[in-house]
């Protein structure tokens, strides 16, 4: 839910102001309302407060991320710190740009050995013209050897490098690549490259030796210039009167966090005016859930905060998340992981995070029981687990009362193992019917004698593929049509619930059908004596939809609006529904991909002695990556699910502003 917000609007006299908004930042609880930020630009006290800040952040990004943080020994300007670290990454891209460049070079003179130029000026000054040139080998030709000067210096895989020494009036014209050498020697530039290392060298050590103790400083540094902004912020939001001896301030105060504001407000004597949010007044939205709604807030504000008259829809989509995810993740095994890997972690991370591991419990939690549901766990298929009819599965359909003839024909089973459930009810169905085994299939699977004794008493629970198709359908149905329900609350809440009538006969007209035709399919009741009811209802939700649409409009601009909104609801409704279909296609797909490392990795064995080891590192390696790619989209998908159809049908607009109270913000030296 939304937290109720209450306008404070403070009267200060000028002199005073500062003291208050020191007073008022202690507090910690008013959202302040203030100017635009754009008008920032123009104050350069507030443009050098933002230049810091970002020369801080930077320089915390380039520290390393794997040195502990440590306790501040001593005061350090933390100015100084930043130029210094800012100077050693400057050193460090030229040195890197440097290295490069040198690196090239070497590669490009090694071929030809360590020279220098003195030593090419000698040839000149002996009358002669050295030319390097380099092609393949099978592209080199004797001839010119006849007709120059030609000397091989270097072979390297299948490529020639040669000089040709010429008098520098001559022209060579050779097919071969002629090659530009670096002024430089080898040896210098060899010796220039283990310089910059070294170099480089120390300015990672510099840099490993003090992070514990730059980070703390500049961290420390970081906040103390948010607080700077924060308070120039509040200063310029006020407006003045009275020849600016007066500043007038206004905030936003959750209504659960008064008490402390106002005992401040006595203490001081600032006169102010405390009021509920006007209906036109888009006030800061601040979330308030219960413990299990609240771990679902981070994916919520993935998308968007509500409106601060809308509802918060978290605590409704969450429940559904949990089912998707484990719908999507598909396998037992992989949700005790999850459950396992939430205990062994929350004693070893921070506080905060400690919420996303619960979640991951909650999400794994999901997984488990639609794993079960589905019957996978690791890969294994735990629905096609062996079948055989015992004395004592005759004796307990007996004793729950399944006609005699039925467990007479049953018998003619007794002792045949069955492989996988197919199979078996096909056995079933040729010994005793098709109609006698449908209607007491839950009972003969249930105490049918399984290979793992365990699975016997929930095996019959579990679902086959084509069950589970369908049941991805019917949440999808089930949440679609929720969402509508919360969208009449939603409408209410913001417009009134007159607003809200056309979703209430879309509501009612997709009951009816539900329940009168879904009931008369099933068998659980006919028609005859309730199509009065039946034709009522349609009449009544055709009523909603098109005469009370929308209360501002006249009657022929509601029919009007009432066909284009059945339009876009019957053709969305379908789309919407259809795209609940990938819950059982990333399900199935994750217990068959299992599956199928499953069978490879059983394959290894075979092998004498050492086959349980390829074994072991492809059941890791696969399920490894199984449970990454599932994990992912069973993450993502939920989410579009939740973001596109539900968002949608619940008439979610968005587009509310955080709640950002005015507070100091305080250095942590742990």
């Amino acid at each position: 839910m939304i937290a109720p917000m209450i306008k404070y609007t403070f009267l200060v006299y000028h002199r005073e102001y500062e003291s208050f908004l020191q007073a008022l930042r202690n507090a910690g609880v008013v959202h302040i309302i203030g100017r635009e930020r754009g008008s920032e630009e123009e104050d350069e006290s507030i443009r050098n407060l933002f230049r810091r800040r970002e020369t801080c952040i930077q320089a915390l990004k380039f520290l390393p991320k794997d040195i502990e943080e440590k306790k501040v020994a001593e005061e350090t300007d933390p100015e100084k710190v930043v130029e210094r670290i800012e100077t050693i990454r400057k050193d460090l891209e030229e040195n890197e740009q440097r290295l490069q460049e040198l690196v090239k070079n070497i590669r490009t003179l090694e071929p030809w050995g360590d020279f220098t130029g003195e030593d090419l000026e000698k040839v000149r000054a002996a009358g002669y013209e050295i030319s390097f040139y380099s092609c393949p080998v099978k592209r080199f030709q004797d001839e010119w050897a006849e007709k120059w000067s030609v000397q091989i210096i270097h072979r390297e895989r299948g490529h020639l490098y040669f000089v040709v020494i010429h008098h520098p009036e001559e022209t060579v014209e050779l097919e071969a690549d002629p090659v530009r050498l670096p002024k430089e020697s080898l040896s210098s530039l060899v010796e220039e490259r283990d310089r910059l290392k070294k170099e480089n060298a120390g300015l990672h050590a510099e840099m490993k030796k003090n992070t514990g103790h730059w980070k703390a400083i500049l961290n420390r540094y970081l906040k103390e210039l948010e607080n700077e902004i924060g308070m120039f912020r509040a200063k310029n939001s006020a407006g003045e009167q009275a020849d600016g001896k007066l500043r007038i301030l206004e905030g936003w105060v959750p209504a659960g966090k008064e008490e402390g504001l106002k005992t401040m407000l006595e203490d001081s004597g600032v006169y102010y005016i405390a009021s509920p949010a006007g209906e036109d007044e888009e006030a800061p939205v601040e979330l308030e859930n219960n413990w299990f709604s609240r771990l679902f807030e981070p994916i919520s504000k993935l998308f968007d905060l509500p409106k601060y008259r809308e509802l918060d829809l978290t605590p409704f989509f969450a429940p559904f998340f949990v089912m998707f995810f484990g719908f999507c993740l598909g396998d037992a095994g992989y949700g005790l992981l999850f459950i396992l890997a939430g205990f062994l972690l929350k004693k070893k991370v921070q506080p905060n995070l400690r919420p996303i591991l619960t979640l991951g419990q909650f999400l794994g939690l999901g997984t488990v029981i639609f794993g079960a549901l589905s019957g996978t766990f690791f890969g294994i298929n735990l629905i096609d687990t062996g079948y055989t009819i015992t004395a004592s599965t005759l004796e307990m359909l007996k004793a729950e009362g399944l006609p005699a003839a039925l467990i007479e024909n049953l018998g003619s089973l007794m002792g045949e193992h069955f492989e996988t459930r197919r199979n078996f009810l096909d056995a079933a169905i040729q010994a005793a019917g098709a109609d006698a085994v449908q209607s007491h299939r839950m009972l003969l699977l249930k105490h049918t004698a399984a290979d793992v004794s365990l699975l016997s008493s929930f095996r019959h629970l579990m679902q086959e593929p084509i069950n589970m198709f369908y049941l991805s359908m019917i949440l999808g149905a089930v949440q679609i049509l929720f969402g509508m329900v919360v969208k009449i609350f939603n409408i209410t809440k913001q417009k009134g619930f007159a607003y809200s009538l056309s979703t209430v006969g879309w509501v009612v007209l997709a009951l009816t059908l539900l329940v009168f035709r879904g009931g008369e399919m099933a068998g659980w009741f006919t028609m005859n004596g309730l199509k009065y009811v039946y034709y009522a209802l349609l009449g009544v939700a055709g009523v909603l939809i098109f005469l009370l649409n929308d209360p501002k409009k006249n009657p022929f601009m509601r029919i009007g609006s009432g066909i284009w909104e059945t339009y876009n609801i019957l053709t969305g409704v379908f789309g919407d529904l259809l795209s609940y279909i990938r819950l059982f296609a990333l399900g199935i797909s994750s217990a068959i991909l299992g599956f199928v490392f499953n069978d490879m990795a059983s394959q290894f064995l075979s092998t004498p002695w050492i086959g349980w080891l390829p074994f072991l590192l492809l059941l890791v390696f696969g399920h490894s990556i199984n449970l990454f790619m599932a994990a992912l989209g069973g993450f993502i998908h939920p989410m579009r699910l939740t973001f596109v159809e539900f968002y949608k049908n619940a008439g979610f607009r968005g587009g509310g502003k955080p709640y950002q109270p005015f507070a100091l913000t305080k250095y942590n030296k742990q």
